[in-house]
């Protein structure tokens, strides 16, 4: 048994080994480092992670509503040639101005349903949550009256056996109530 698993830990470091030398070769070839950010597994998380994640997305939407740029937003990162670039970007803007920002106002109220959409999740998530609480704690008050019920109904089938049979020994009654 602690061999088998002597054996499984060998090859589990090997293939270990292996796929960080495929991760060198490839940043070897990328010449840099290689950094990507994987989305998180929603299904793997609790309710209150997905609650917290909802407010996060909906902070993110809500900053974000207005997706037209102003006019000074255009710039240029070149130093020599940035003027004339900015200059045909306005010119671009100016010529093109009434479709895009048809455009802009059509993503603008995407973002706003998108928003509001993401506020009714929360606003769900947090009444489910609630309502599964108090579900929770009358599913937990009956359980205790079962219980009680449940000792109940044992000391009344165990008057009634004494009844129906007045020669058995009489066990003495512990609970005293």
């Amino acid at each position: 048994m602690e061999e088998n698993i002597k054996k499984e830990m060998i090859k589990i470091k090997k293939e270990l080994y292996k796929k960080k030398e495929e991760i060198r070769d490839i940043k070897t070839l990328a010449n840099k480092e290689i950094d990507r950010e994987l989305p998180p597994d929603l299904m793997d998380f609790s309710e209150r992670e997905l609650e917290s994640q909802l407010e996060e997305h909906l902070s993110y939407l809500n900053q974000h509503l207005d997706p037209s740029p102003e006019k000074m937003s255009i710039t240029s990162h070149r130093k020599i040639i940035g003027k004339p670039i900015i200059w045909i970007k306005r010119i671009l803007l100016k010529i093109t101005g009434a479709y895009v920002t048809h455009i802009f106002e059509k993503q603008k109220t995407f973002n706003q349903k998108c928003a509001d959409s993401y506020q009714i999740l929360l606003l769900h998530q947090k009444r489910h949550r609630k309502k599964n609480n108090q579900v929770e704690e009358r599913i937990s008050e009956c359980e205790v009256h079962l219980e009680i019920v449940s000792r109940k109904l044992e000391e009344l089938d165990a008057k009634l056996g004494q009844l129906q049979n007045p020669l058995a020994p009489h066990k003495p009654d512990t609970d005293n109530k």
